[in-house]
């Protein structure tokens, strides 16, 4: 049977074990509040662009012009590539602009731009 000082000194370790259980709660508490804030990005947002317009214009001006088959395949590349770079540069899923109906903002003068950059590089210019 156990004497009163092993009592005396099994019942002392009870402040330690609780100041121990808060400790490492709060320690819990303070990683998961810095992997939020910190850890986590911002989930992308949605833009539309106006791809009928944008094609639109290209194959008027392709017809015109009377391009290759070929040209048309490179702008269509040209494009796609376009709309990759606007998207992971800025962060958005880009929509063509009938399918959002109302809030996102237009990123049609972005793709246009980045669209122009690609073509120029490759020699392209249209």
């Amino acid at each position: 049977m156990p004497d009163k000082a092993d009592m005396d000194r099994k019942g002392s370790n009870w402040p330690v074990m609780v100041s121990a259980v808060l400790l490492s709660g709060a320690v819990a508490a303070a990683v998961a509040a810095a992997t939020l804030r910190y850890g986590v990005e911002a989930p992308p947002r949605i833009a539309g662009v106006r791809l009928a317009e944008i094609t639109a214009a290209y194959t008027t001006r392709a017809a015109s012009e009377g391009e290759t088959a070929e040209d048309v395949r490179a702008w269509g590349e040209a494009l796609e590539a376009a709309l990759d770079r606007v998207a992971a540069r800025h962060r958005l899923v880009l929509l063509p602009a009938r399918a959002v109906a109302a809030g996102a903002p237009d990123a049609t003068a972005r793709v246009e731009a980045e669209l122009a950059a690609i073509l120029a590089e490759r020699g392209a210019v249209r």
